[in-house]
């Protein structure tokens, strides 16, 4: 009896959803590769069990415009009910897709399918309420009243929502108000794919929107680090703990000259086709992406048993993301999409 009731009550909670999607301003979009579109007002959101989040909004810039309790739906929990879904393609997994968020304003943030997947889901979520979190005290010995007064009106701010909450990330830069749509998207759904009786490449090269394509056949230009890693899979389930040597992806970006770019994500792909998306928020403005690494020694020997290069995503609570045998780094910016 139990079954039959959740039953009922996602379905109605699905029927509630899913009008037929428009460009209103007073409604949430979800679109692109999913089973079911859904456009959601402001009373569907609140109709959702809600969780709730702390933000620091600290930006990248220094700026500063608040702390503040958040309260929403996990973005995983709105997709998930939208069923996302791929087209055609060779690479059935969805570790490539990407997430664009766009806003009343015209501001988008690119999101990766794998950043919402693979980590709790109260890392991303779209709030509707937000409560100021109020200093005890004043700081009238440590600063002026030129500079407290300004920072204590940041609490009474007007808010936009729905907002996009970030809570994970170091800078709150991400966090966009206002939001009308999220679209999930392929960016490469005719790259082939096909297993290959050995999976090696020598190389790998980065290119796209970068200042400067660049092909790196050894690591020795770069800081190194080591990491652990818990292998764990959504097919093949726990495969131990491995010990990777190598350097941040972090840093092979940078010396690539990758602007920043809240819009791009940057595919990584193998020989085979096997191919992972990341976006440039998670890299830098996450502190998970201060530890991807991009490994050539494992357990303290040099990779030979699935290529000469691995992508290792640590932090992701799967390890489907991981890319062995990297051939190619694609940097793709998706402004070029913005409505």
């Amino acid at each position: 009896m139990k079954k039959v009731f959740t039953s009922f009550i996602a379905l109605a909670v699905l029927c509630m959803v899913c009008r037929p999607c428009s460009a209103s301003p007073s409604t949430l979009a979800i679109t692109g590769l999913v089973r079911q579109p859904l456009n959601l007002t402001r009373q569907d959101l609140n109709g959702f069990d809600a969780i709730r989040v702390q933000l620091n909004e600290v930006m990248s810039d220094g700026s500063f415009q608040g702390v503040f309790h958040y309260s929403g739906v996990p973005l995983k929990s709105l997709l998930e009910l939208a069923s996302v879904e791929k087209k055609e393609t060779a690479f059935g997994k969805k570790v490539d897709l990407a997430i664009l968020v766009r806003n009343k304003k015209g501001m988008q943030v690119a999101l990766s399918w794998g950043e919402v997947f693979y980590r709790n889901p109260g890392g991303i979520i779209v709030a509707t309420s937000a409560s100021p979190i109020m200093p005890h005290k004043d700081c009238k010995r440590c600063h002026s009243p030129e500079v407290y007064k300004s920072r204590l009106d940041q609490f009474q701010r007007k808010i936009g929502f729905p907002k996009l909450v970030i809570s994970s990330d170091t800078y709150a830069d991400r966090s966009l108000e206002e939001i009308t749509s999220i679209e999930v998207l392929d960016l490469r759904p005719k790259m082939p794919a096909e297993k290959l009786k050995k999976l090696y490449s020598a190389e790998f090269t980065i290119t796209g929107a970068v200042e400067k394509a660049q092909t790196v056949q050894n690591l020795g230009a770069y800081p190194r680090r080591e990491i652990t890693v818990k292998h764990l899979g959504e097919g093949k389930g726990y495969h131990g703990i491995d010990r990777f040597s190598g350097v941040p992806f972090k840093a092979i970006l940078d010396k690539g000259g990758v602007t920043p770019d809240l819009s791009k994500t940057f595919l990584i792909s193998a020989p085979d086709g096997y191919r992972s998306l990341f976006s440039y928020g998670e890299i830098f403005l996450n502190p998970a992406g201060d530890r991807m690494t991009i490994a050539d020694r494992i357990n303290g020997q040099p990779i030979k048993n699935g290529g000469k290069f691995i992508l290792v995503p640590p932090d992701d609570l799967m390890s489907d993301r991981e890319v062995k045998a990297v051939q190619k780094i694609e940097v793709i910016s998706l402004r070029k999409k913005s409505k």
